[in-house]
């Protein structure tokens, strides 16, 4: 008899101690005059434009048509591939130059990409937030080389490894 109460004794307590706990721990609920002077604050604070924030006009981007695969070699053999899709954030006016140099940029940011996997760049976890930063740098500086200073930043779009088995 007391093995069928055990489990339902320690269910009411369970239920019973999470329910205290959530109202112990729920956030205290605000004042009505509270609520109406922070909407309005937020409110405020979200009109006011930051100087650090570009303007929308200033940027446009620029979507590079085909992604970019790259095989991951070890031991002379392919162990992965890379899939990348990337974009060109740039000045407002310069997207007819992005896309008139294309294939110089597609060139460049191959031959970096294939760098870069050639040192290892893409041995292990292709997500970790280093190895993006280290990918979307290295095709910044040789996009810079080609545009000049037309080019704000490089947007990595999607990046993907596929293991080959």
């Amino acid at each position: 008899m007391i093995k069928k109460l055990l489990p339902l004794l320690s269910l009411i307590v369970g239920l019973g101690g999470g329910g205290a706990a959530a109202i112990v721990l729920a956030p205290a609920a605000e004042k009505p005059d509270e609520l109406s002077t922070n909407a309005v604050e937020d409110s405020q604070a979200k009109q006011i434009p930051d100087d650090h924030d570009a303007q929308p006009g200033d940027t446009e981007i620029v979507k590079l048509p085909n992604q970019f695969v790259i095989p991951v070699i070890l031991n002379n053999r392919v162990r992965a591939m890379v899939i990348l899709t990337v974009a060109l954030e740039v000045q407002t006016g310069a997207a007819d130059e992005v896309r008139t140099l294309e294939p110089k940029l597609r060139d460049m940011f191959l031959s970096e990409l294939f760098s870069l996997a050639a040192l290892d760049g893409f041995r292990d976890e292709i997500i970790s937030r280093q190895t993006l930063d280290l990918v979307k740098r290295a095709l910044t500086e040789r996009s810079k080389e080609i545009l000049g200073k037309q080019v704000v930043t490089v947007l990595i779009t999607d990046m993907a490894r596929q293991d080959a088995f």
